[in-house]
C-alpha cells in the first residue's frame, strides 16, 4: 500500500508540472497575439537536413569577428538554433553565435528561420527594446519575426521565412521563450 500511495504521488507532482509548464506555455502565447507582425507557428515548414543545408548556403554575409555583414539591394539571412544548445541557447547566422548583423538600409532583408532543436520552441523576433531583457520579455513593439516554432521532429527541422525592410538605425533580436534572452539569446543589428 505505501508503493501505491508513493506512485500516486509522483502522479500527482508530473500532472502539478504538467500543469505548469502548460499554463507558462498560454501565458507566452498570449503575450505574442499582441506582439505585432510574426509569422504565426502554424506557417512554420518543414525541412530535411540537406534542405536546411541548402538554406544555409543561401545566406550571403561576410562574417568577420562577432559581425556578419550584408550588402546589394537583397540580403538572405540565415538563423539556426542548433543541436545541442546545452548549457544555454542560442542563435547562429554564418557560423557565429548571436552575432551582431551588419545590414544595408532601404535593402529587402529576407529571413529564414530555422530551429533544429527537438522537443523545444524559439522564437526570433526584432525590436528596437535594448538589452537587458527580463525572464519574461514583453517586447513592444515587434518590428518583424516569428511566433514560437513548432519543435523539431526526427529527421525535420521546422522553418520559416518572412521579410524586412528596416530604416537605418539600431535594433536587437531575440528569443522570447521565458529566460532565453536573459541567458544570453539576443544580439544586435545595424541598419546603415
Amino acid at each position: 500500500m505505501g508503493v501505491d500511495r508513493r506512485e500516486q504521488g509522483g502522479a500527482r507532482r508530473v500532472r502539478a508540472l504538467m500543469v505548469v509548464a502548460l499554463g507558462l506555455g498560454a501565458l507566452l502565447q498570449a503575450g505574442l497575439v499582441w506582439a505585432g507582425p510574426l509569422v504565426s507557428t502554424s506557417a512554420f515548414k518543414w525541412a530535411t537536413s540537406s534542405q536546411v543545408r541548402a538554406m544555409i548556403a543561401k545566406d550571403n554575409g561576410t562574417a568577420q569577428g562577432t559581425r556578419v555583414t550584408y550588402s546589394g539591394p537583397v540580403a538572405h539571412v540565415v538563423i539556426v538554433v542548433p543541436q545541442p544548445e546545452f548549457p544555454f541557447p542560442k542563435f547562429k547566422i554564418d557560423h557565429l553565435r548571436n552575432p551582431t548583423l551588419v545590414l544595408p538600409a532601404g535593402a529587402t532583408i529576407k529571413f529564414t528561420f530555422i530551429n533544429r532543436i527537438k522537443n523545444f520552441s524559439h522564437s526570433f523576433q526584432i525590436t528596437r527594446a535594448k538589452p537587458p531583457f527580463p525572464m519574461f520579455p514583453k517586447i513592444k513593439p515587434v518590428l518583424a519575426g516569428t511566433e514560437l516554432s513548432p519543435a523539431a521532429r526526427t529527421g525535420k527541422d521546422a522553418y520559416a521565412n518572412f521579410t524586412w525592410h528596416p530604416s537605418a538605425g539600431h535594433y536587437y533580436y531575440l528569443c522570447v521563450i521565458p529566460g532565453h534572452a536573459k541567458m544570453g539569446m539576443f544580439g544586435s543589428i545595424v541598419v546603415q
